[in-house]
């Protein structure tokens, strides 16, 4: 997996949400970097689990504060991917071959994601929010 940059054209228009998007970044990039290391995809775990509780509610709070249509769908995708994190730990944490292909495909599951969300779900709001 290539290094993840931020762009410019990442940015939705607020500080808070694009600060928060970076840091995602810089979690992936290290996975990429140490994802060998023992410890490592259980920590991004954690940090994961903590950056969505955060990142999900800011993210939310704001596109309901400025009236966003497509607020419900949105959350959705926020929904789906605390389902994904849930699963792919459980995996993980069950050892074996799954958390060896779990170490190996996470890094690049998040890289789409976050390129992928940012893009189409986050750009959508842009206009509402900034």
């Amino acid at each position: 997996m290539a290094k993840l940059q931020w762009q410019a054209s990442y940015s939705v228009g607020v500080p808070v949400l694009d600060a928060q998007h970076k840091s995602l970044l810089r979690l992936i990039n290290r996975l990429e970097a140490e994802g060998d290391r023992a410890g490592m995809v259980a920590y991004v775990f954690d940090e994961l689990d903590a950056y969505i509780r955060e990142h999900f509610r800011d993210e939310e709070r704001l596109m309901a504060a400025a009236g966003y249509p497509d607020l419900e769908p949105h959350k959705a995708e926020h929904r789906r991917f605390n389902d994904w994190l849930s699963s792919v730990k459980v995996a993980y944490n069950s050892g074996g071959v799954s958390a060896f292909y779990i170490t190996e495909t996470v890094g690049n599951f998040l890289k789409d994601w976050l390129v992928g969300h940012i893009l189409g779900s986050d750009m959508a709001y842009k206009d509402h929010l900034s």
